[in-house]
């Protein structure tokens, strides 16, 4: 954070005609010059998708719901806020909670339902249950890696809130009642996953997208430039989507302006895998079959493949017999495809933590770039946020020195105090009050950090504040992103400011004790 806020402050971004928003950030070092080929996810990473589009979801979901059993006077007034959560929360299936954890896998803010958990609410689920720090992990616990899950997390918490009112309800008969106030959390969170998935599966979205999608999708005139730059300088470039080809089709030929039954955005694409089914498409053991997709008509029908594979054959003549266009497959198909001898010869573009970036980090060794649409809101709040954050800053220094203050005198009392040949009552009593008047002036520096620490985080989001932090440190999320994003930006288009050859290295790695004595 101290990093961004130096950038967005610089002269640099006082250029009005530079978009600071747009900039591209480096966790690892990153040599393009090195990399063969370079892949990109396309929903939430090619295409980026307005309300209108969530809202296609919620709604739909919402009568999926219905038509599971629950209660339509109370499922048809929920409503969807985009503001209300964000990415990076956790949502505890268990307990009906959505909650923010920090790197430590601290607990630091918790809702039920929509119902903020008191301090010992929160400390009580979370903190040091049964003498175990809390990891946030397995199958009783979701994070909300990518965009499309907001969509869960405002159904869940709103879904929480009736299964509790349930009992009071007016609205419901006697089997409504009983239904919503038996039904488990974690029940209810399948429900509801289930509910949204249906609806990315049966046309509840993607028949409308296909009927207009500039209504749903934001155009992005430097994507084509973008891919076009790549391929110029002689790198490969691939599209590796979880969307089957009739839904892809429809985005990328609006992305590039293309017709309806256009097929010009292929000319894009070194190779395109559809259908490929990530998080699976990168295990270690996958071994899922790869299809030829036909795409002379709209649907994308599949046909096996026609004779031997390309490990056999070599990729100039299997592209020759089978085309470009495939639906399934794993990553080996991905790999023999390109020619890479090595993970490390491909970046993969993508906006999915877990799905796009962790699996394919840690176990091929992909390097990596995340797309984080918010971070362009994120730099704007934190460049019209300086004072408050000097503020911040300047409370920290308060503090510290209040503590400093305190703590000598904590220790010369429990000096005293063990040193039975000292009867001297006054100087005593003096010294008693002094650390009295200390500790008063440290809580009131603690209680003023507090508050200049809210009000620069509310600035961000009043909820949750910054993607990247928690209190006073990062968050999960940001752990994440430095974990195993090599580099991240807010639009994959951003990768035309720089050449393909961009050398990208990151800022030193700095420990605490770095600036002790400067």
């Amino acid at each position: 954070d101290e990093f961004l806020l130096e950038r967005v402050a610089s002269e640099e971004f006082d250029d009005p005609l530079y978009e600071f928003e747009r900039e591209i950030f480096c966790n690892r070092e990153l040599n393009m010059e090195k990399i063969r080929a370079v892949g990109f996810d396309m929903d939430y990473t090619l295409a980026q998708y307005n309300v209108e589009f969530d809202l296609l979801a919620f709604e739909g979901a919402k009568e999926k719901l219905v038509g599971m059993g629950y209660p339509a006077a109370a499922v048809s007034a929920f409503e969807f806020d985009p503001s209300t959560h964000n990415r990076g929360l956790v949502i505890d299936k268990v307990n009906g909670n959505i909650i923010k954890v920090d790197r430590h896998k601290y607990c630091r803010r918790a809702f039920h339902g929509t119902r903020e958990l008191t301090q010992a609410e929160r400390k009580l689920a979370y903190v040091g249950v049964a003498d175990e720090t809390p990891t946030f992990t397995g199958d009783d616990f979701v994070n909300v890696d990518s965009l499309f899950q907001i969509i869960d997390a405002s159904l869940y918490a709103q879904l929480v809130d009736a299964i509790e009112a349930a009992g009071d309800d007016e609205r419901l008969d006697e089997a409504e009642r009983r239904f919503l106030a038996t039904r488990p959390y974690f029940e209810a969170y399948v429900d509801v996953r289930h509910a949204v998935d249906l609806c990315h599966h049966d046309g509840v979205i993607k028949d409308r997208v296909a009927e207009d999608p500039g209504r749903y999708i934001l155009p992005d005139e430097n994507l084509a430039p973008t891919l076009e730059n790549l391929r110029a300088a002689g790198k490969q470039v691939f599209l590796l989507t979880n969307s089957l080809f009739d839904y892809t089709n429809v985005v990328m030929n609006f992305l590039t302006e293309s017709g309806a039954d256009g097929r010009d955005w292929l000319d894009l694409f070194d190779l395109v895998i559809v259908g490929a089914g990530k998080p699976g498409f990168l295990s270690l053991d996958s071994r899922r079959s790869i299809f030829r997709v036909d795409t002379a008509d709209n649907r994308g029908t599949l046909h096996n493949l026609a004779g031997a594979p390309v490990h056999e054959i070599g990729p100039e003549r299997f592209f020759a017999r089978e085309g470009k266009v495939f639906q399934g497959g794993t990553y080996k198909d991905l790999h023999a495809l390109l020619d890479l001898k090595s993970g490390s010869q491909l970046l993969y573009v993508g906006d999915h933590i877990y799905a796009d970036v962790l699996r394919s980090k840690r176990s091929l060794g992909w390097r990596t770039a995340l797309i984080i649409p918010e971070l362009e809101n994120e730099l704007r709040v934190a460049r019209a946020s300086l004072d408050a954050s000097r503020l911040v800053h300047r409370r920290v220094l308060d503090f510290d020195a209040a503590e400093s203050v305190a703590d000598d005198l904590r220790r010369a009392v429990l000096d005293r105090d063990q040193d039975d040949d000292r009867h001297d009552d006054r100087q005593d009593d003096r010294q008693d009050a002094l650390l009295a008047e200390a500790e008063t002036r440290r809580a009131q520096a603690s209680e003023a950090l507090r508050l200049a620490q809210a009000n620069f985080h509310a600035a961000y989001h009043p909820t949750w504040g910054s993607l990247f932090r928690a209190g006073h440190i990062a968050s999960r999320f940001a752990k994440q992103v430095v974990d195993y994003a090599c580099v991240y930006t807010s639009r994959a288009s951003n990768l035309a400011r720089c050449s393909p050859y961009r050398h990208f290295r990151p800022q030193s790695d700095a420990m605490p004790h770095d600036h002790a004595g400067a």
